[in-house]
């Protein structure tokens, strides 16, 4: 216990005040360091030192300022930068309810961050490839799954616009994205034959032209609104409300968010972001991507929570970590997690 703290001789001059504003306390809090730890050196009563000789204060306290300022300035910038993603990233999603069987997805995810500027803004291109996917372990070798990841592939890598904050603003060129889709789709045609498979693609296609759906569809999945995080998570101490999508494709949800930093060693830092919906809607509603405009007796109860591993000297992101969970009535309806992290 005594290497805690340091052995303080009183001057003439001094005060509890004085004495505690020079390592950052309050007198309030030095008195009650000071009574936790003494024996023989005198309970301090007041804010006086009279008669006192000795005051016992820590040796390595931080005030709440100052651990602000070693976070801050251990976290990533406020403004995203290419440095701050590693080219490569191994992803992990898995989901599971009491409706269905657990299912898990691996695959490998390429980013390439890039500065542009339009009409005087300075803006990202971030490009985006994901692929060497997995189902259960096993690379899946059913009809539907390999149509799904060649259209996928299709279209990759998917160029996103990236503001200054870190979050998705659009699709970068679009149009060149359709006409790439156009290029190829004979020969997902002549490879994928018959009815089923001429459906799936023009849904597809469908989804692909409509750039609010599918611009959308993006921005809802866990994957991307982890991915592209607002790099002002990082330096939150207050509570906040911030938007998260907790179904893909439905509608944004307001969540009152948290954070905490954890300094892992002298390399990392770790940035746990919590969010608990705000609104008050029901599950079906949120399933279904529409609101009925009534708050429903029993209000869906959702959680966010989304794990940062960053590198304190180059700010790069080493891992994320993230898991939704909504529950009805008190039961879990729906888990989904996702873990991106670095070879």
């Amino acid at each position: 216990m005594e290497d805690s703290f340091l052995i303080y001789e009183v001057k003439d001059t001094d005060s509890l005040g004085s004495i505690a504003g020079s390592i950052g306390m309050t007198a309030e809090e030095l008195r009650d360091f000071h009574n936790a730890n003494c024996r023989e050196a005198g309970l301090l009563w007041f804010n006086g030192l009279t008669g006192i000789q000795k005051v016992l204060i820590p040796k390595n306290y931080k005030s709440a300022t100052q651990i602000r300022k070693e976070n801050s300035a251990a976290a990533p910038s406020k403004s995203v930068s290419p440095e701050f993603y590693a080219e490569t990233y191994q992803v992990v999603e898995s989901y599971e309810s009491d409706f269905e069987n657990k299912l898990e997805i691996n695959y490998t995810l390429d980013i390439q961050l890039t500065k542009i500027e339009e009409n005087h803004v300075e803006n990202f291109v971030a490009s985006v490839h994901c692929y060497d996917f997995k189902k259960n372990g096993e690379k899946p070798d059913d009809k539907m799954s390999e149509l799904s990841i060649a259209c996928a592939e299709s279209i990759a890598p998917i160029k996103f616009i990236i503001s200054n904050e870190g979050k998705i603003s659009g699709i970068f060129k679009f149009e060149k994205l359709l006409k790439t889709f156009e290029e190829k789709r004979k020969d997902l045609e002549d490879f994928f034959i018959g009815e089923v498979s001429k459906k799936y693609i023009d849904k597809f296609a469908e989804s692909l032209s409509n750039k609010e759906y599918f611009e959308k569809q993006l921005r809802s999945t866990l994957l991307y609104q982890v991915l592209f995080p607002k790099m002002t998570w990082f330096h939150k101490y207050d509570a906040w409300r911030d938007e998260f999508y907790l179904v893909k494709n439905s509608f944004p949800l307001n969540c009152i968010c948290k954070a905490d930093f954890i300094h892992l060693d002298e390399d990392q830092i770790q940035t746990d972001i919590k969010g608990e919906i705000e609104d008050k809607i029901s599950l079906q509603e949120l399933l279904t991507g529409r609101k009925f405009g009534e708050v429903p007796e029993e209000p869906l109860i959702g959680v966010v929570e989304i794990k940062y591993t960053t590198q304190k000297k180059t700010k790069q992101l080493i891992s994320a970590e993230a898991g939704i969970a909504l529950l009805q009535e008190g039961e879990i309806y729906r888990k989904q997690k996702i873990s991106v992290s670095q070879n």
